[in-house]
């Protein structure tokens, strides 16, 4: 696949690296608490629940449901890269056994979206490490 130009990359730090190079793989990583169970997104470095810092990177399921969506129609933060997908559906998605995470959903009409819509995840490279999950309708 190949990578769109002038877009920015997300900030990929020590913390957050795990996530985009699965996503680089087709995987979608979160941290899972060893203790607790809970799943954090965004990555940090200590359980939300319980404040462990045995947050092993696990391999979500990569089905999910829409929260929450917004149509945005003009060019984001004015960087020429975003004008071809226009519309952009970025939305809310409860993923089946992970976390809610903020996410674009691609391959359905701005008219025919809707909460509760059920979508899976599809992965786009960003660059020769990483990639990025966006997400299609089932």
């Amino acid at each position: 696949m190949s990578i769109v130009p002038n877009k920015p990359l997300p900030e990929i730090h020590e913390l957050t690296k795990p996530f985009w190079e699965g996503a680089k793989n087709g995987k979608l990583l979160m941290q899972k608490c060893s203790k607790c169970g809970t799943v954090n997104f965004q990555p940090k470095p200590w359980c939300i629940e319980c404040g462990s810092r045995d947050m092993p990177w696990t391999e979500m399921k990569q089905e999910g449901t829409v929260y929450s969506y917004t149509v945005s129609r003009t060019v984001a933060m004015n960087y020429p890269g975003w004008k071809e997908e226009l519309p952009v559906i970025l939305c809310l998605v409860d993923i089946d056994d992970g976390a809610r995470m903020y996410a674009q959903v691609k391959g359905v009409d701005p008219e025919d979206m809707k909460v509760g819509m059920r979508v899976t995840a599809i992965f786009e490279d960003i660059s020769e490490e990483y990639g990025i999950p966006k997400f299609k309708p089932l």
